[in-house]
């Protein structure tokens, strides 16, 4: 059932209406007709247009600068009435992505010219088709505008529907996205510019207005009387698009550095032991192993800038005697390693000397009598 708008709403422009947010359920031993299919499509077009129009706004992305064309028989100058629209990214005023993906040299004496992204650049063109040169008022200045279009393609035979002897009929089987370049008389946006400074803080604010024109400004152009480009002013009526694209940063906290520092001696069975780490960007909440039978209890950093920490451990009593490696991992799993500095030693003897460790059974060969 459908909304009763007879309160007296305003009604969409033509160039946003979305028709019903509805999309296809499909279930089995359903029959598909082409209206399901097409419904689909243009279920998820209308949301992408919605998304750029309301959330990016319109405008030129990137690229897309009108340039004039220079002559290449070695001569200085340009050519009369031409200019090229080199390629770039836009979106439309109704959210629709425009892409020229070629060098199109347009002549300003015609009304229109279609490109269609994705086909080879510098294709040629049907030598029947002629083009129809007007030449523009040369008292005010021109606008060189693109907009968003669609062109069918890759047309199909159709399977006759009856048992007739006619031909079989063709229809296109693809849409492919293309742009349409024009000389406009005025500056598109004139009706679109914002009274007001965005602020940081403020009351909600309500949904844009839909814009009245589909096309986008690329460049204001003025000639002479020969056809000759005067000036080409990119900047005067072009709308530009916030983008995101080049907006980075670099993460600075750095990996950890272990700095080599004075021998520490474990002894199995010891508790609550200090050691003290030296280096740089040691975080203080950084998880530090110093291998089987040592426990770290306890991590602190004594000073903010990351150059020390002091660990807390207990050593098992049947650690493994020998030198360890210490490992210090980040939070942001930045690892750094040192090995040697601390040892775990042996058992000690009664007389206080190191313990000899056992030899192997069978090793041992009894000394001969003198």
């Amino acid at each position: 059932m459908k909304t009763d708008h007879s309160c007296g709403c305003q009604t969409t422009p033509v160039g946003c209406s979305e028709g019903l947010a509805e999309r296809p359920r499909y279930f089995a031993r359903q029959l598909i007709t082409p209206d399901d299919m097409t419904l689909e499509q243009d279920y998820f077009r209308n949301r992408m247009r919605r998304h750029n129009r309301l959330l990016h706004g319109w405008g030129v992305v990137c690229g897309a600068l009108v340039c004039p064309v220079v002559k290449n028989d070695g001569a200085a100058g340009t050519l009369p009435w031409k200019v090229v629209v080199q390629p770039g990214y836009i979106l439309g005023p109704y959210g629709d992505e425009i892409l020229i993906d070629c060098n199109v040299c347009f002549d300003l004496r015609t009304r229109c010219v279609t490109g269609i992204t994705g086909e080879a650049c510098g294709e040629a063109v049907d030598p029947w088709c002629s083009e129809v040169y007007v030449k523009p008022d040369r008292s005010a200045p021109l606008y060189v505008a693109v907009r968003y279009t669609s062109v069918m393609a890759r047309p199909v035979r159709v399977q006759p529907m009856g048992c007739g002897c006619d031909e079989n009929p063709c229809e296109y089987s693809r849409w492919r996205d293309g742009y349409e370049i024009c000389v406009l008389d005025h500056c598109s946006m004139e009706k679109d510019v914002p009274t007001t400074d965005l602020q940081p803080t403020g009351p909600v604010p309500p949904c844009p207005d839909c814009p009245t024109e589909p096309w986008v400004v690329l460049a204001r152009v003025t000639i002479d009387e020969e056809g000759i480009v005067q000036t080409i002013d990119n900047c005067a009526c072009r709308r530009l698009a916030v983008s995101w694209s080049r907006l980075w940063w670099k993460c600075n906290a750095g990996a950890p550095v272990i700095t080599p520092g004075n021998d520490v001696e474990l002894s199995p069975g010891s508790k609550n032991v200090a050691i003290e780490i030296v280096g740089e960007h040691l975080a203080a909440d950084s998880t530090v192993s110093l291998g089987p039978g040592i426990v770290v209890k306890n991590v602190a950093a004594p000073s903010a800038d990351g150059s020390a920490l002091t660990l807390t451990v207990d050593i098992d009593d049947k650690a493994r005697p020998g030198p360890r490696t210490i490992i210090v991992r980040n939070p942001d799993c930045s690892t750094a390693t040192l090995a040697g500095r601390v040892t775990v030693v042996g058992p000690v003897a009664a007389s206080g000397a190191p313990a000899r460790p056992a030899k192997a059974k069978g090793s041992s060969k009894r000394n001969p009598t003198p």
